[in-house]
């Protein structure tokens, strides 16, 4: 039951939910009449791009509107939320589970205050350190994640804002290409009204986008400016309340306390050390890599010169061959015609030359 309360809460109070109603309320206004007949609808009834617009400008402004509520009940609360006087001679770090119970005492409401978070915190801090130590840093940090944590808050407005002035140009490209298709050569003068009507929702849904980004940005300028003022008091507020309260270092017990600072500037040392030597590797690493890269550059360099000059030796070689083997064919082929010439003067000759004649032959084609 506990899992769909929390959904029915969490869908209840999106911004989108209320943005989306209150659109639709919008809306039944200007149908009805009640908004005028002329300038919203014309504007904001006009083309779907315009129901588009509107819709996301009311969801932009539920963000706001939501924003901005919160922040004020905020500011109205600090004023109610504190962890009482500072005894004299302040508390010892034991007693921050004390100051946390009166936190958790505060309405279920205020815990998600920024002041409420910024002390619990803090406390939580001081309790599981033992003192005082280390906690202006501390609260620092918490600012800079309450900051980063508002900005993240309005990454849904930022997306708004983005996308009406995108919807109006789109808009605008759709009533173009409308005009243009409705122009008609042949009929100039009756085509003329459907691509004024074209232009003219090109026109108006850019002029209400800018104008709704406009409203927007105005209004997230203001909520800005209110939850940033908000921020530096939660800061002064949370330091008055914790800083001077816990001692610096324990009172009961000042041996353990040195010990931990000692511990404490060991684990730094450490940690310095680590990172100094995960950089060393590092840049080992890269060395090592580069020179390795090198050495496969110039040995592959070696290796296509040497295969280069081989085949060039190799070429040359068979070309040395191929001259001396037309040479010897050139031989043979004088020796055959002088045979020839011989044969034709005294008749046949001995079976003995032919076949002499011929093994050379078969020697030569065989070399």
């Amino acid at each position: 039951m506990s899992r769909i309360y929390r959904l029915v809460v969490a869908v209840l109070g999106s911004p989108i939910v209320w943005g989306a109603a209150a659109g639709t309320a919008f809306f039944a206004l200007v149908h009805g009449g009640v908004l005028g007949r002329n300038f919203f609808p014309r504007y904001c009834a006009g083309h779907p791009v315009n129901y588009a617009e509107t819709y996301l400008f009311f969801v932009g402004l539920a963000v706001l509107v939501r924003k901005a509520l919160e922040v004020a009940g905020q500011r109205q609360r600090l004023g109610r939320i504190h962890l009482g006087p500072v005894p004299a001679g302040g508390q010892s770090p034991d007693e921050a589970p004390s100051l946390l119970a009166r936190l958790e005492r505060l309405p279920q409401a205020w815990h998600g205050d920024y002041l409420v978070r910024r002390l619990r915190d803090g406390l939580q801090y001081v309790f599981r350190r033992g003192s005082g130590e280390g906690l202006q840093e501390h609260l620092n940090q918490l600012s800079e994640a309450d900051e980063t944590r508002f900005h993240a808050s309005l990454g849904l407005l930022r997306l708004i804002v983005w996308a009406i002035p995108i919807l109006g140009f789109l808009g605008t490209v759709i009533g173009i290409t409308m005009a243009i298709a409705n122009l008609r050569p042949s009929a100039l003068e009756e085509s003329m009204t459907e691509v004024t009507a074209g232009l003219g929702v090109a026109f108006d849904t850019t002029a209400l986008a800018l104008a709704l980004s406009i409203v927007l940005m105005f209004v997230q300028h203001s909520v800005d400016r209110a939850c940033g003022a908000l921020l530096e008091e939660v800061a002064h507020r949370a330091e008055a309340e914790l800083l001077g309260r816990f001692p610096e270092y324990a009172q009961s017990a000042p041996e353990s306390a040195i010990l931990r600072r000692l511990a404490d500037t060991m684990v730094r040392s450490l940690e310095q050390l680590v990172r100094r030597q995960a950089e060393l590797w590092q840049q080992a690493l890269d060395e090592a890599q580069s020179r390795w890269a090198t050495m496969a550059a110039e040995a592959g360099q070696q290796l296509q010169s040497a295969l280069a000059g081989a085949l060039a030796d190799t070429i040359q070689i068979r070309s040395r061959q191929e001259a001396d083997a037309r040479r010897f064919e050139e031989t043979l082929a004088r020796l055959a015609a002088a045979i020839h010439l011989l044969n034709a003067r005294l008749g046949e000759p001995p079976r003995s030359s032919v076949i002499s004649l011929e093994r050379a032959r078969r020697t030569g084609e065989a070399a």
